[in-house]
């Protein structure tokens, strides 16, 4: 405590790809296990788990957590990406907060705030995203 007891956690390489995206800025793509190109995937919420949705990017040292709730159906490798500000303040040894605006397809949009933080921080960043997230689902 106050970790959650039991959580599933699912993590990916947070790259930062030449093309396409600004200079340093990270992302990783959601694929899930036995999902297929035009599948739609969902995170498993089952078992009374707290669900973590988190990056590592390797040369930084340095772990990044979204609001997992807020990605409850995705398209097959969607991209989820992180500014390299974030992972940089993040990689001096702090927890980052970043803003992301988010259009869902469904729903109004919505601000998403996602953490990033050295390694030696995340067990402060777990505890720090599932307050953000009750904080959301309570609408404050």
């Amino acid at each position: 405590p106050p970790l959650p007891s039991r959580a599933r956690v699912y993590l990916f390489n947070a790259t930062r790809p030449p093309g396409g995206r600004p200079t340093g800025e990270h992302k990783v793509q959601l694929i899930m296990p036995g999902q297929r190109r035009g599948e739609r995937g969902q995170f498993d919420q089952g078992g009374g788990r707290s669900v973590l949705l988190a990056g590592y990017a390797a040369e930084e040292d340095v772990f990044i957590l979204w609001d997992a709730g807020l990605y409850a159906d995705f398209a097959w490798s969607r991209n989820v990406q992180v500014k390299a500000e974030t992972i940089v303040e993040a990689a001096a040894g702090r927890i980052a907060r970043q803003e992301r605006r988010l259009r869902p397809a469904d729903g109004e949009p919505t601000t998403e705030i996602l953490l990033a933080c050295p390694a030696p921080m995340l067990p402060e960043a777990i505890q720090l995203r599932q307050d953000l997230t009750r904080a959301r689902l309570a609408g404050l």
